[in-house]
């Protein structure tokens, strides 16, 4: 089931920090396992490599309903620009920032 999760280094982690990071300040940014749980309208989902393969697998199934999930190697490049680097999942609110956020990634990509 991880196969639904896509890959981040940490470089494209550290990449995309800064808006991630503004999304903490705006309130479009949810931090935690139990917060991302909870919230709907969800379209990015970043999960630190370290966590769980069954919490990977409940993470991933979000991806059948349009939300991109990333399996982050390195999350605490985001997490820091919080100040919350125990932090292992995070996520961003569908939305503007979110659409930023995924056009940076691609660009990254190619």
């Amino acid at each position: 089931m991880t196969s639904d999760l896509e890959l981040l280094n940490r470089e494209q982690a550290a990449a995309i920090a800064s808006l991630v990071g503004m999304g903490a300040q705006s309130g479009v940014t949810v931090m935690g396992l139990s917060g991302v749980r909870r919230t709907r309208q969800l379209q990015l989902i970043f999960l630190d490599a370290s966590i769980s393969a069954n919490t990977q697998q409940e993470l991933g199934r979000r991806a059948q309903d349009g939300v991109r999930v990333f399996r982050v190697d390195g999350i605490e490049a985001m997490t820091a620009w919080m100040g919350r680097e125990d932090v292992h999942v995070l996520a961003v609110k569908a939305g503007p920032l979110a659409d930023g956020i995924l056009g940076k990634l691609l660009g990254l990509r190619d």
